[in-house]
């Protein structure tokens, strides 16, 4: 598990970083000016764990959407353990291009 972000201007300045990118965050690596950024509370597990809590996620998405990104929720599958429901936000993707129509991302809002 890489370092988790406790406040909404830390989680701001990470998206930032993503966007630019040239970085491996939590040991994912992102291209320069990939335009792609994620924020995870972990709900799966802790391995892409970036922030601490949805709250934080979904304020940092709210300011990136008001900047005019593109703002997704990634959603669980089915499983068949059940132990998460299905449609249960785990994660927020910002991009500055949409999503691709074979995207398993729904619209943030």
């Amino acid at each position: 598990m890489g370092k988790v972000v406790n406040s909404i201007a830390d989680a701001m300045e990470l998206v930032e970083k993503m966007l630019k990118g040239g970085d491996y965050f939590n040991g994912e690596w992102f291209e320069e000016n990939c335009g792609e950024a994620y924020l995870d509370w972990g709900v799966v597990d802790d391995f892409y764990t970036n922030v601490s809590c949805k709250w934080i996620a979904d304020s940092v998405g709210m300011e990136f959407q008001k900047r005019g990104y593109y703002v997704y929720y990634q959603v669980m599958g089915w499983t068949k353990s059940g132990r998460i429901p299905e449609g249960t936000p785990m994660n927020i993707r910002i991009k500055k291009e949409p999503k691709s129509s074979g995207s398993s991302l729904v619209p943030f809002n």
